[in-house]
């Protein structure tokens, strides 16, 4: 009785268990794109990767299907393989821009009903360029529409799909259409062009440095402010620069003017006024910053400046060159012992002007 008991237990145990592992079969709607391809990317451009960012990469959202079922709609393959079939684009030429899409939306989500199926399409994708190992992001697009169907009826999954890649494409065509003479994110190089500042009028205490003009004791307005008291004089010199950026063709062109000046109220004097030689000194510490200003635009013209950080690069020379300007100066001062030493002041005076002359050939 007992032995008969645990074979009824034991049938019956494993009839329970077949029923618990059968697969239940589920309908899934899986979205295939036809081989067509969109339009392509702008003359010069070519796509080099599709990126799927999309949070939920399991699928394309949730569908309705005619038999009033509810599923989960798929590509066949990811979403990236999918779309660069889609997008298939002519070999990249090594003039041609490298564009990533990164895709950041791309999901339907339908409703059942009784009377009609209300859905939602979304699509957002955002268009980059690489520049020097680099991605900078150059516009994006977002579309989509809301719409409703029929119960019963197919969704035109595929069609809302391909014109909505089709209009984002467009619009990124547009877009650089509209500009690429205009916006530094299209360029393809920096170019630096120098324009020679011609003082108008005076400035405040400002002289600025012209070769034409020499400064005279009057330019020496300060009060004095001794620390050596076997210093005659003292001038403060300084430069700087303004730039103005506009881009066309491709090139970012930066129009920039240097100016090298000396601070009236900040330089004094208590030489006579008949002390050309105390005078001359103080006028080839002017001449040694000039020098520093063109040797700083040389350095600019040698760099091959960065697109997307030129400004960090050029100011990061410009704190180099006033610290060598500063260097300089000081050297001088010491060689000279402030003028005392004769003899290193005209060599020193040589030495200034030959190497302005060359800097400027």
């Amino acid at each position: 009785m007992n032995l008969i008991h645990r074979r009824l237990f034991r049938g019956y145990l494993l009839v329970w268990i077949c029923l618990f592992i059968t697969p239940t079969v589920w309908a899934q709607r899986t979205l295939v794109l036809r081989p067509e391809s969109i339009p392509q990317l702008p003359n010069l451009y070519t796509l080099q990767d599709i990126i799927d960012e999309r949070p939920n990469q399991s699928g394309l959202g949730t569908v309705v299907l005619p038999s009033g079922q509810t599923t989960r709609l798929q590509f066949t393959g990811n979403v990236s393989a999918t779309l660069r079939q889609l997008l298939r684009q002519p070999p990249r030429n090594e003039r041609d821009y490298p564009v990533r899409v990164r895709v950041k939306q791309l999901w339907f989500d339908e409703k059942p009903s009784s009377r009609l199926i209300r859905g939602t399409f979304r699509v957002q994708l955002i268009f980059e360029r690489e520049v020097e190992d680099r991605y900078i992001t150059l516009t994006e697009c977002q579309a989509g529409a809301d719409y409703s169907r029929s119960p019963g009826m197919e969704g035109n999954y595929e069609i809302q799909l391909r014109q909505t890649l089709e209009r984002c494409f467009r619009e990124f065509g547009n877009w650089v259409k509209t500009h690429e003479q205009s916006t530094e994110k299209l360029a393809r190089r920096v170019q630096i062009r120098f324009k020679e500042y011609v003082p108008k009028g005076r400035l405040a205490d400002t002289v600025f440095y012209d070769p034409a003009r020499k400064l005279t004791w009057n330019d020496f307005r300060g009060p004095i402010r001794r620390v050596n008291p076997h210093t005659g004089a003292m001038i403060y010199t300084s430069f700087g620069y303004e730039a103005m950026t506009h881009v066309d063709k491709g090139t970012v062109y930066i129009d920039m003017t240097v100016k090298a000046f000396m601070l009236q109220n900040s330089s004094w004097t208590s030489e006579p006024a008949t002390n050309n030689y105390a005078l001359a000194h103080e006028q080839l510490h002017f001449d040694i910053t000039h020098l520093i200003t063109e040797r700083f635009k040389k350095a600019l013209l040698a760099e091959d400046l960065p697109l997307e950080d030129y400004d960090s690069r050029i100011q990061y020379i410009f704190l180099e060159s006033f610290r060598e300007m500063n260097r300089y100066q000081e050297q001088y001062d010491a060689e000279t012992r402030h003028s005392i030493n004769q003899p290193e002041q005209a060599r020193w005076a040589e030495k200034v002007t030959r190497e302005i002359r060359e800097l400027r050939q």
